[in-house]
């Protein structure tokens, strides 16, 4: 496994954080520190007017909170507004999908959701508009990626084992650029993830085709890093009736915990039985990292994590 991991968290702001945001944050920080590595504070604050400052400084407060350390990002919310802003970057968003259009990856899509969804009878775009040669000045409409049938992309695992994404079936032609004119979601991380160098990136199951969607816009870009980083894919958590934790969970937030526990020791404890970790004993993240690390060490214990 290399000992180079650059990895980052990449909370969005449109809510108070939850278990789940937690729970991925610090197996990130897991790896990161057993590996020497180096990890980044990226805030996905894209949506600009939309964001609220209330949830900005509520990702500040849950990281210090639960003790975890990053090299490189914005120290507060002033901070991030004034020098790490996603709002920063938008020309070289807006850049990478002119390179696209320009090389015949994107059609213009009128669609709406409602459309969509009357349309196909599953969650993947059905093709309406690809072959309508719109034009991309129009307002009010998408920009999509053509994924051509039969495309699977390949992502690397910790352990450097390869997995496949099929990506027609599980993304379909995703959008690029938002109706709102905004970069989408897509691009963004995926030039963010670039440009910062990351090369381990931890996420839900529910990012698999979005790992895939990247990949495929890498190398349409002629991109050759970040098909090379590793991946890893880890089990959502969910709330009592088995739905996946939102923004808006309650007694899941970190806010509750925090001000429920006071000390984060139930989040470590809870984070490492889902790791199978021995989590009895763990009161600190220090607990946490030693647990972590003795396990790596002596079982080579990916904990289910090489998938």
């Amino acid at each position: 496994m290399s000992s180079n991991f650059i990895s980052r968290l990449a909370p969005t702001p449109s809510g108070y954080l939850h278990f789940g945001n937690a729970f991925n944050f610090l197996l990130t920080y897991l790896l990161v520190n057993f590996h020497d590595g180096v990890l980044h504070l990226r805030i996905d604050d894209l949506d600009g007017p939309r964001v609220e400052r209330t949830s900005v400084e509520d990702i500040f407060i849950q990281l210090e909170w639960l003790g975890i350390d990053y090299h490189f990002g914005p120290s507060g919310p002033d901070d991030l507004y004034s020098r790490f802003s996603q709002q920063l970057r938008k020309d070289r968003y807006f850049n990478a999908i002119e390179v696209l259009q320009k090389a015949g990856h994107l059609f213009a899509c009128e669609c709406s959701r409602s459309k969509i969804r009357k349309s196909s009878t599953s969650t993947i775009y059905p093709g309406i508009c690809r072959n309508k040669n719109l034009n991309f000045l129009k307002d009010n409409q998408t920009w999509r990626v053509i994924v051509p049938e039969k495309t699977f992309v390949c992502y690397r695992t910790l352990t450097n084992n390869k997995n496949y994404i099929d990506l027609t079936t599980g993304i379909g032609d995703f959008v690029i650029r938002r109706r709102d004119g905004l970069p989408a979601y897509q691009i963004a991380s995926l030039m963010d993830d670039i440009e910062l160098g990351v090369n381990l990136i931890v996420r839900g199951s529910d990012l698999i085709t979005s790992t895939g969607a990247q990949l495929f816009l890498a190398k349409c870009l002629n991109d050759s890093f970040f098909p090379a980083a590793h991946f890893v894919h880890h089990m959502l958590m969910k709330n009592e009736s088995g739905k996946k934790l939102s923004k808006s969970s309650g007694d899941h937030s970190l806010k509750f915990l925090r001000n429920k526990f006071n000390r984060p020791t139930i989040v470590y404890q809870q984070s490492a039985e889902i790791l199978d970790l021995p989590f009895e004993d763990i009161q600190t993240l220090q607990d946490l990292i030693e647990v972590f690390r003795t396990e790596m060490i002596q079982k080579n214990h990916l904990m289910g994590l090489d998938d």
